[in-house]
């Protein structure tokens, strides 16, 4: 498998610093380019606003962004973009990789299984399921060493 440009699909979750990292070791291993993907889930914010509740706040997603580009220094020698979209994550992904080209689709996933799985369903799932394009799908919650 030939594997030249990489799109690591990521969230506003603390988790994502952890996937960009991995994405980008995997980049270094095969010499790729890396896609950020960021997209920005208005349909969870708007359920959360109207509960009078916060996800993340953009305080949060600012720690975030200073967060990934430590990662991005870390890997300066690969060549990156990063892209914000704004939207439903599932919808986004599929559109953004039938746009553009990328051998290789990198997402996290939170794992989760029965009646939290039935609720919030899974973004990852639903990629695997209808992405043209190889995914790699890394846990949020396995450990780093």
């Amino acid at each position: 498998m030939n594997i030249q440009s990489i799109v690591i699909a990521l969230d506003e979750s603390i988790f994502s610093p952890r996937i960009a990292s991995r994405g980008f070791a995997l980049a270094v291993f095969f010499n790729a380019t890396v896609k950020l993907l960021f997209v920005r889930n208005n349909t969870a914010i708007l359920n959360a606003s109207l509960a009078n509740t916060s996800i993340e706040n953009d305080d949060s997603m600012e720690k975030q962004m200073a967060k990934i580009k430590q990662v991005t220094e870390k890997f300066s020698l690969i060549e990156h973009s990063t892209i914000i979209l704004n939207g439903d994550p599932q919808e986004q992904i599929i559109q953004f990789m039938a746009d553009n080209n990328a051998d290789l689709l990198i997402v996290g996933t939170h794992g989760r299984t029965g009646l939290d799985h039935l609720i919030s369903g899974s973004t990852a799932e639903y990629i695997i399921r209808h992405s043209t394009t190889p995914v790699l799908v890394l846990p949020y919650n396995h450990e780093t060493h």
